[in-house]
């Protein structure tokens, strides 16, 4: 029986980039919650418009709501939204090998 470094390399990879992707889910849709409850919008439609659509049509849509560009609102939850998930499921930097 061999160890296959390329194989147990590649499952590493898959496995971080899935994390990763995950991780940055959580802070968007986090984030998208925390604007809508600051602009008085219904969370659940937004959250199907971004399922359905992405995340441009999801700030379109709150945009439409706010008759104001939200943008910079947007980066300053995103950012409040990824603090708060490091602190509760820690960095998410890719742990390094060596």
């Amino acid at each position: 029986m061999t160890f296959d470094l390329g194989k147990a390399l590649l499952r590493k990879e898959e496995y971080e980039s899935a994390r990763l992707t995950e991780f940055d889910f959580a802070e968007m849709v986090r984030a998208l919650k925390a604007l809508a409850g600051e602009l008085g919008a219904d969370v659940e439609p937004m959250l199907g418009i971004l399922a359905e659509n992405g995340l441009a049509s999801a700030l379109l849509h709150l945009r439409a709501i706010a008759q104001r560009d939200v943008e910079a609102d947007y980066l300053r939850c995103r950012a409040v939204a990824r603090a708060k998930l490091i602190e509760e499921r820690g960095d998410p930097s890719p742990v390094r090998l060596g």
